[in-house]
């Protein structure tokens, strides 16, 4: 599975505490892309994930998101 797709999945699991999702997301993107991903992709991805104002951002929009799936 390439990075993408695994950061992807991960961050869209409603099951898992949105903490959990972010740390496990910026764990699969310090791997780097695979041969399937785009580096520079990837590198935006976790610029997003991890950089500065990401928890609070992110958090923010997988509340959205797991409000939106209950739906």
């Amino acid at each position: 599975m390439s990075t993408a797709a695994a950061v992807i999945d991960l961050l869209t699991s409603p099951g898992t505490p949105a903490p959990t999702r972010l740390r496990l997301a910026a764990e699969r993107l310090a791997d780097g892309p695979t041969q399937q991903d785009s580096p520079v992709f990837i590198e935006r991805l976790a610029a997003i994930v991890c950089g500065p104002g990401g928890d609070e951002r992110l958090t923010a929009a997988l509340h959205v998101f797991d409000t939106a799936a209950l739906v």
